[in-house]
């Protein structure tokens, strides 16, 4: 076995010899001897002796064109390439020219034009070299995501973390796995260009650092097919509301709620309330509507929904009230009546939808609060002192609220409950002048002139100070 050992060896010497002999004097050699040179370099296992593989495996390509063999052997030398390199920084040159050579396999397997016997074991050596990329991306993609895992981990401890010794390491170390992090993704991203997952760790670590505009752009060119760009709209959307760029967030946000049957879906009731926030910021207050309305259609008793579209007609009611004043300064009474009668529609539209917030969750102060305050807008007393007293059971410790109640109770001639309300809240703020005021004419229309009496003289004597 040692002699047969020494005779391959020496004939793979003359092999050599005589093919470096004829490519010196520019003359070309058969297919089979460039690729049994080659194979003679990458058996030996010396990486030194590659470039002249590699050189051997250009030639053939130069004189005979694209050869399924010598691309399969070419990537395979910069896979051991790779392996006996160190930093994932310093693999991204070998990875790059293993994909490229890989590619080019597959193009030359694919071209029917290339000779039959130049696309030999096209299967066999095309499984294999897929077997490898798929290999690699998985080592560098995981390696990425292990490495983010222990950036978030860095930015928690650094959070809580109060020692300047202690958060300087942190630092360091969550820099380090940072840069790791972005050199694996991106040789993850280099092997499968197509595969979103890479872009979607990247953009987050970006996001993790507060680097916005950098993990948008990472994102985007991640969305290179329809499936990429289905799982990359949201998170390029929550970017650019990290930025507060709420106007940027909406065309993904909108996109992926609407789908691709362009209509809002259940499961996407977050999203929606999302854009309608987007909108909302945007100050395009029409459309955050519409998909409130959306949202109803599947969770109808939402009341953060319900009491969000009752400030819509509230603020619509705003603007008209402003377009009937403006009206009625310039003397054009009938265009200010119509404005008016706006004003009124669209507080009563937005009693109703206040009114559910309230009755699904009368616990709720807002949504109380909410309903109370438009009832007495449109001076439905009796409902305002519903509400208003709900308000007392639930902040009793707020004069407002039982001053208004007071007021309600009024309106209504409920004199003698007016007055208890009216009692409670001048306990609350003794000094409130217009309170005693109010209360002097209730004890004289109950005939408590002694109180009456009493309340006006308080009420003096604040008017005085």
């Amino acid at each position: 076995m040692k002699n047969f050992s020494k005779i391959v060896l020496v004939l793979g010497a003359l092999l050599l010899l005589v093919a470096s002999m004829a490519e010196a004097r520019g003359r070309k050699l058969p297919v089979g001897a460039y690729i049994k040179s080659a194979k003679i370099d990458i058996v030996s296992g010396d990486i030194d002796r590659y470039p002249e593989a590699l050189a051997m495996l250009d030639s053939l390509a130069m004189h005979y064109g694209p050869h399924a063999e010598a691309l399969y052997l070419t990537s395979q030398i910069y896979v051991d390439y790779i392996e006996q390199t160190a930093g994932p920084w310093d693999k991204k040159p070998y990875v790059e020219n293993m994909v490229a050579y890989i590619d080019s396999l597959h193009m030359c397997c694919e071209n029917k034009d290339i000779k039959k016997k130049y696309r030999d074991d096209c299967d066999e050596y095309l499984t294999k070299a897929d077997s490898v990329q798929v290999k690699y991306w998985r080592e560098f993609y995981n390696a990425g995501i292990e490495q983010l895992n222990a950036v978030q981990s860095s930015i928690e401890d650094l959070q809580t973390e109060t020692d300047s010794t202690s958060r300087a390491f942190l630092t360091k170390t969550k820099e380090a796995k940072s840069d790791s992090c972005i050199a694996n993704l991106q040789l993850a991203m280099v092997i499968a260009p197509e595969s979103p997952e890479s872009y979607v760790a990247l953009g987050t670590l970006y996001e993790f650092e507060g680097e916005y505009e950098k993990a948008i752009e990472m994102l985007k060119m991640g969305m290179s097919d329809s499936t990429a760009r289905e799982q990359l709209l949201l998170p390029i959307a929550y970017n650019y509301i990290g930025m507060d760029d709420y106007c940027g967030a909406i065309p993904y946000l909108k996109e992926k709620v609407e789908g691709i049957e362009g209509q809002p879906e259940a499961s996407d009731l977050e999203n929606m309330y999302n854009l309608t926030v987007c909108y909302n910021n945007c100050g395009i207050y029409d459309s955050a509507f519409i998909y409130y309305q959306e949202i109803l259609k599947y969770a109808p008793e939402n009341t953060t929904v319900l009491s969000s579209i009752g400030r819509y007609f509230n603020q619509q009611a705003r603007y008209a009230a402003d377009s009937a004043r403006a009206l009625r300064e310039a003397d054009k009474s009938d265009a200010a009546t119509k404005w008016q009668e706006q004003v009124n529609e669209y507080f009563d539209s937005s009693s109703v939808y206040f009114k559910q917030a309230f009755q699904i969750k009368p616990e709720n102060p807002t949504y109380v609060e909410d309903y109370a305050v438009v009832s007495y807008l449109r001076e439905d007393w009796f409902e305002a002192a519903r509400a208003f007293e709900q308000l007392t059971e639930l902040q009793p410790d707020i004069k407002d609220h039982w001053v208004s109640l007071g007021d309600c109770l009024l309106k209504t001639n409920q004199f003698d409950k007016a007055v208890d309300a009216y009692e409670s809240a001048v306990e609350l703020t003794p000094d409130d002048m217009a309170i005693w005021e109010n209360l002097a004419l209730l004890y004289k229309e109950l005939g408590q002139t002694a109180k009456a009496a009493e309340a006006e003289k308080k009420a003096e004597n604040l008017r005085k100070n």
